[in-house]
This record gives C-alpha cells, structure tokens and sequence, in this order.
C-alpha cells in the first residue's frame, strides 16, 4: 500500500514536472522570443517634468503676493498620436478623430459642424433626420449660414455640444461628402511640430476628477496625458492695485524668448538659430552647452513678463525634470518611468515691501491727486482755462532707506489688477486697457496704465535738482557756503545770434532777493542763484552792475554733467526691475547729436534748475536725494530681500549694494552735504512748504519742492485783456526724515498739478509729510496750528487701527472721512484699472488722456523764460 502510493506521488510530480515543462516553451520562450525579436521596436521615451514656479512674499516673508496653485492640464503628446493613416495602425488602435472627440466630450470643447452646400439639408430627409436624431433639433435650428452668396457654393456651420461629439463623428463619417467637422483639438495639434517628448497644452486647469478619467481611459486615449502644472494668482493685487507694477505677470513664452533662453548644443548651431531669428527678434546672444540633454523652456511653458516675475525669472523658474519612460511601437509604456533629471521648483522671492504701508502711501497718493484735480476744476475768472486741462490722474510714490537703498513702498498711478492677465475670464477688462474705445482717449495721449512710471518714465526734475547744483558747486569751489549771489529776480541775457533780443531767465515768483547765500537760495529756491553758480552771471547778461557780475568762472557744463552723473543721473539706477529709462542729462555733444543744435547759456540756466533738456525718473531722484541725506553713499535700489527655497530654506540674503561713494570716490566733501541738508531744512521751517514744518507735522523734515513745465507753450489770458504763452507743470517733493539722523527718504510726484495753486507745496509737500507719518506712525498736531495747511485728506487706516485723522486722535470707525474735500463728479470707469478714492466723495476714474507721462519732445521743451520754483 505505501509502494503503490510513493508511486502515485512520482507520476504526479512527473506529470507536473512536464505541464511546467510544456508551459514555459510554449508560453514563456515564445514571449521571450517575441520580446527578442520586438526589440528593436522598442524606444526610450524622454519626457519633461515642468516645475512649480516660486512664489513673492511682502517683506514679512508670509504674505504671498504672486501664488502657484497647483492645477492638472490636459495635453497631448503628438509622438504618441495613432498614425494618421489607417493602414498603419494596430488591429484595436482607436483613430485620431476618435480620440480628439472622445477628448472633447471629456473637456467640455465645443466642435463645428459644416454642412456644404447648404442646400443639401433641406434636399435629404434623411440627413436632417439623423442630425436631429443625434444632434439634437435645437443643434439644427441654431446653424449658421455662410455669408457668401447663394452662387459661390454657400454652407451651414452648427456647434456640436461637447456631449455630442462622438455622434458627430459617426455622421461625419456617413456623410463624408457633405459634411466636415473640425475639433479645435485638432487644430491645435495638427499644426505643432515639436519635438517626441513635448506636449501640446489643450486645456489648463481642468478638475480633479477630470483628470482622474482622463488617466483611468489612457489606454483608449494614446497620446492624452494629464501634466502637474501650475496657475499664477496674484491675492493683494486687487485691493492694493499699485502691487502689479512691481510683480508683474507671467504669459506664454514666445518664439523669441525661447530662441534666448534654450541653449545651443553647439556654437554653429546657437549662431545659426540668432541669424535665422534676427528679423523678427533682432540680434540675439545664446547660451552654448554641449552636455545640455533638455532645452530650459518648451513651446507650452510661461515666463515672467513684467516686474519681478521678469526680472527674478531664473529664480523663480525652477527647472525642468526629464523622466525616461520604454515604450513599445504602439506608443504603451513597458515599464514605470524612471528618473534621469529631477524636477527642481522655483525658488521663492522676498520682497522689502511691507503690504500695509504700500496700501497706505498708494491712499495717500491717491488723495492728494484728488486734491489736485479738485482744484483744477474750481478755477475760475482769469484761470478758468486751467479746467479744461485734462483730469489729473496720475503720479509717483516712492519711500526708500537711506541707510540702505532698500525699497519700502513705490506707487505708480495709475495702476491696474494684473490678475487681468491670468484670468481667462477677465480677457475683456484686459483688451480695454490695451485698446481702449475712442471716448476713453483724449487729443492729448493715452494715460499708460500698464506702465510703471517710477522707472519707465522720465521727467524735468525743476528745482529738486538745487540740492545737488549746491554740492556740486562746493566741490568745484565756485562758491562756498559764505558766498553771496546777487539775485535781482530776473537775468537778462543777449542772444548772441540777435544782439536785439535779450531772454528773460526769471525766479518762480519773478521776486528778487538781493545778495543771498547758498543756503538762503535753496529755502527760497532762488533760479537766479544756482543759474549764476552753474553758468555764470557775466557772460552776455545784461542787467547786472558790473559789481554784482561775480561769477565769472561758474561750475559750467562739463563738470556740471560730470557732478549730476556721479549722483546716478543718466544711466539706470541698477534696480531690478525690467526697461528702466536712463533719462538725460544733457551736453552740447548731446544736443549736436540728438538736435543738431548748437549748446547755449541758456541751455545750461536751464539745466541747473531742473528744466529744459535734463530729465529724470523719479527713482534717480529719490535715490540721489537719499545720497544728500547719506552725506554721499548712493545705493542701488534693493526691492528683494531675499530668496528662500520652496521649503522657507535660506537660499541667498541680498545685502545693500554701494553703487557710488561720492566722498571716498568722487572727492566730495561731508559738509558739502551739510549745507545741502541745511538748506532743505530752512525750506521747510521758514519757507513756502507749511505742511512738513514740525508744529505741523510732529516730524523734523528736510526736503526740496520742484514744479516742472511740460508739454506745448499754449495761449491763455493774461488779465490784463490781453493773451500770453503758459506752459502746464508737475508738482514735485523729495525730503527726508528724521534731519538730525534720516532714515528715510521720501518722494511724490503729481503729475499735471504744478500750477493748482503752487502744487509742488500744497499738494506735494503735504502728500510727503503723510507718507511719513504713516511710516513713523505719528499723528500730525490736534488741532492743527493755524499757520499749517489746513485741507489736508485724512492718513489713511491701518489694518485693524481705524482710522488716522488730521485732527490728532485715533478713532475706530473704520471709515474715511473729509469734510473739507468736496464730492467730485463720476463718470464711466476704464474696467481693470484701480480708480482712486479720496474720502468724501466719489472721485472720477483715471481715464486714458490725463496729463502727458512720456518723456517731452526736444520741441515741446520750454524755452529760456523759465519760471519754476
């Protein structure tokens, strides 16, 4: 019994033995065999792994400014396509169109049906019928004839409900004679010619569960692959619009920009694709890196297009992962994907700027353009012309360390929400903003929203340019702090072509002062001082005693343009921010090459006070003056602090970087500053700018008022029954505080608002001593002294403090209130543009035309008569 059953045992292991036996030549080897000889057929598939883009922090390091949030999108890769052609596909392989429609009811696109000619469908029933019966009658009903005649071969056009698309396809197919459809999808695709491992974007941010399907179906949808991207949101832009000048925006990258930014394998190659490029994109230089296996940016990605986003682009870009993925000849992954490159995430970016005070200096400014404008429309009698000007909407903020060169708030009015961009449902307020309709543009130009005028735009800088003619003239030794200039309130000066013609060169007010010194000129802001000093009172000027002609040796041009270039005037400050303008200073090599002309004195009278030719941006400004304040250090702009790692990581600390000492470099001495600085301070204390004095203020603040002419000479009464040429001006203030030790220097511009009652010390100043107010956080007197100014716009709230009002106490209404500011009349708002609210009223929009904000042409310059403060 036991022998019979280890023999039973045996022939069934035995048995067993041959059923493996049988299985693993018939099955495995011929598996085996079949995988040998499909080798061939077999390839490595490289695909890219976009990055996560980095994201802006405020200056606290956790209020986002610029987000990423993570989204799925739907792309195709067209390598992966089934063949086009149905004798070369596998036996199952689903086509093209079948996979474009199956795609299309998944994403919810809309098809079009086209029915030619269309007179076919009332000819066939039978084709009505089945449309109907699988479009629907509503579908039908709703087709759209051709617009050409009846005799060209007219057609009718219907949209195919997403849901609907594969029926479409199938009568498609029975009626191919007449009928065509076309899948956006199709049209997307069929055009690309990218490279096997690039995709082609369908649509971006789809849902979760969307996704979800469209992996779970890979099988019936070669070639459709669901992609971690990313969707730019920008959170405080909205409620502190002056935000979107300094991030920017991102877009899709460009032809050119990835011409530029992808590295060439070889230096023939690099120079062959700048050549091929150079037309449309201009001469190019390209990176050469043999070893580089992926190109940096692929035809889908998007690249910062402004602000920040552009400037910072390397570090917030991240880089690109490649995983390598075999796939057999039908396009099916034989193996999970494996790592070759990891996906590297962009850094983060920390800005200096603190949101809340940025919120604040953009109400501040704001108001006082409200103020401005008010004003404007209240003149009357001999100044009635002043309300036809056009609204005054527009100006400049900027608040900066002294110490440091850092950034604390910059405010370009006005300003805009940039979500417009990334926000496929806002295209429209985006296309009103880039091509307004023709009511919203006045004859005089377009007021760019889109631009940041802190350092794209330059202006005539009027007499804030004196604090510097006064350094710059002590260095020189044209003048000591002691030296008197006798100011008679005007110069006469012959025209050296027309000995007949004597040019007027004349003080603000055309007041004389008599001999003053250099710290008495700057407090009264004497034209005919520091036009004395820089150019001389002996050459060819006619109405001074030979006694009171006491500078023959001035600073004169040439070391006038070196001494403003060594304050930064000319050339880009250095920010990193993209298209700074280097504004001008002029020279007579200048103005031969650019005018043709030759140099005059009265060019250089011009030049030393502001006028003319001598332009700036209102960042060289703030940061010259903040090198006044220094006593000679002069910064390059900081606006990061620093950039941290997707994970808070410190990744690099940006520290202050010294662009210029001007006493250890430039040779200028510290009491050359002092003096400057004491002259600022008596402006203030004694002369015209009421609002920064410290009984009204509660700040020891020191600062130089300019009001700059603009634009076309023009005619306007003169009071008298007669006419006489007037010139629009803006208002300029740029001060700083504390005196004895300054921390931060300060400037606004208001544009078009220098001659609403001397604008550059009631709307200016006041607009200053605010924003420093907010930044120390100090309440101005309660009550205000009567020798202050008294019709002064309330400080604008902090977050959670109430409000801060001009009459000394902090209360909590939450609310802005401003008796003394008249409501304004409304009129249609520009959608995207942030409108400026001041308290009391509702203020009209920022409309395009507002004052001229480009750069003055040479012949729009005003001429010799001058009159600025």
């Amino acid at each position: 019994m036991n022998r019979l059953l280890v023999l039973r045992v045996a022939i069934l292991l035995l048995f067993l033995s041959l059923v493996s036996r049988l299985y693993q030549l018939q099955f495995v080897l011929s598996e085996t065999n079949r995988l040998r000889n499909s080798s061939a057929s077999l390839s490595n598939d490289y695909q890219p792994v976009r990055p996560q883009r980095g994201e802006i922090f405020a200056a606290d390091g956790k209020t986002l400014l610029a987000e990423s949030m993570p989204i799925f999108t739907a792309s195709i890769r067209p390598s992966a396509l089934p063949p086009d052609d149905d004798d070369d596909r596998n036996p199952g392989e689903p086509r093209r169109d079948e996979i474009y429609a199956k795609l299309g009811q998944i994403l919810d696109i809309t098809s079009t049906l086209t029915i030619s000619p269309s007179g076919v469908l009332d000819g066939s029933p039978l084709l009505k019928n089945d449309l109907v019966q699988g479009l629907g009658a509503d579908v039908v009903a709703a087709a759209r004839p051709s617009d050409g005649p009846a005799s060209a071969g007219s057609w009718l056009t219907l949209d195919v409900p997403p849901a609907k698309s594969a029926m479409a396809l199938k009568i498609r197919d029975v009626y191919s004679n007449t009928i065509t459809l076309e899948s956006p999808i199709a049209a997307r695709v069929n055009p690309q010619y990218v490279s096997g491992y690039q995709t082609v974007v369908i649509k971006r941010d789809i849902p979760r569960d969307v996704a979800l399907v469209l992996r779970e179906n890979s099988n019936s949808l070669p070639g459709v692959v669901v992609e971690r991207d990313w969707r730019r949101s920008y959170p405080l832009s909205g409620s502190i619009p002056s935000l979107s000048h300094l991030l920017g925006y991102v877009g899709q990258i460009n032809e050119c920009e990835l011409v530029s930014q992808n590295v060439a394998r070889t230096w023939m190659s690099g120079l062959t694709d700048s050549i091929g490029h150079a037309v449309k994109c201009g001469i190019l230089s390209k990176q050469v890196d043999p070893f580089e296996m992926m190109p940096r940016y692929l035809d889908e990605d998007r690249i910062g297009k402004d602000g920040i986003e552009a400037s910072y682009e390397s570090e917030l870009r991240g880089q690109l992962g490649v995983n390598s993925v075999v796939i057999d000849a039908a396009g099916q992954a034989m193996d999970a994907p494996k790592v070759i490159d990891p996906v590297s995430d962009g850094n983060n970016v920390v800005l200096t700027i603190d949101t809340a005070f940025q919120k604040q200096v953009e109400q501040i400014l704001q108001n006082w353009i409200a103020v401005a404008d008010q004003r404007r429309q209240q003149f009357s009698g001999v100044f009635e012309y002043k309300r036809k000007y056009p609204p005054i909407r527009s100006g400049v903020a900027i608040v900066t360390e002294v110490k440091t060169g850092r950034i604390l708030a910059m405010v370009s009015l006005p300003s805009y929400d940039n979500n417009i961009y990334v926000d496929a449902a806002r295209s429209d307020e985006l296309a009103r903003i880039l091509a307004p309709p023709a009511e919203l543009i006045t004859d005089t130009q377009q007021l760019a929203v889109l631009y940041n005028r802190a350092t794209r735009f330059d202006y005539s800088p009027g007499s804030t340019l004196k604090q510097f003619d006064t350094v710059i003239a002590l260095k020189k030794g044209v003048i000591t702090p002691e030296t008197q200039i006798y100011d008679p309130g005007k110069l006469l000066v012959q025209n050296r072509y027309n000995p007949e013609i004597k040019d007027a060169f004349v003080n603000s007010n055309s007041k004389p002062n008599g001999w003053i010194d250099v710290r008495k000129a700057l407090e009264v802001s004497s034209n005919i001082f520091f036009m004395s000093a820089i150019g001389g009172n002996t050459e060819q000027v006619t109405n001074l005693k030979p006694e009171e002609q006491t500078i023959s040796n001035p600073v004169g041009i040439e070391t006038f343009k070196q001494g403003l270039q060594d304050f930064g005037f000319g050339e880009p400050t250095g920010v990193r921010l993209p298209n700074e303008s280097r504004g001008v200073v002029p020279s007579p090599a200048w103005k031969s090459e650019t005018l043709h002309e030759e140099f005059t004195t009265g060019d250089l009278y011009n030049m030393a006070i502001g006028e003319g030719y001598m332009h700036v941006t209102p960042l060289q400004l703030v940061m010259a003056g903040a090198a006044v304040a220094n006593s000679g250090k002069l910064y390059v702009p900081q606006i990061v602090d620093r950039i941290e790692s997707s994970n808070g990581e410190l990744v690099k600390q940006i520290e202050p970087e010294l662009k210029r000492d001007l006493q250890a470099e430039a040779g200028y001495d510290a009491a050359f500053f002092n003096v400057s600085r004491e002259g600022m301070r008596l402006s203030v204390t004694q002369g015209a700018n009421k609002a920064a004095r410290p009984e009204c203020s509660n700040l020891q603040i020191a600062g130089k008022t300019g009001t700059a002419e603009y634009g076309q000479p023009f005619v306007v009464p003169d009071g008298k029954g007669g006419t006489k040429l007037a010139l629009r001006s803006h208002a300029w203030f740029v001060g700083f505080a504390p005196y004895d030790d300054p921390q931060i220097e300060v400037l606004a511009l208001v544009e078009g608002s220098g001659d609403m009652n001397d604008g550059s010390a009631t709307i200016t100043v006041p607009a200053v001593t605010q924003i420093m107010q907010a930044y120390f956080k100090v309440n101005p007197p309660a009550p205000l002294p009567a020798v202050c100014q008294q019709d002064l716009p309330p400080l604008p709230q902090l977050p959670g403090t109430g409000t801060l009002t001009n009459t000394g106490t902090l209360t909590n209404t939450g609310t802005l209130t401003n008796t003394a500011t008249p409501a304004l009349p409304s009129a249609t708002p520009v959608a995207g543009v942030a409108q400026p609210q001041v308290a009391g009223g509702a203020l009209p929009p920022m409309l395009p035309g507002a004052p001229l904000a480009a750069t003055p042409t040479p012949t729009a310059v005003p001429q010799p008569q001058s009159r600025r403060r």
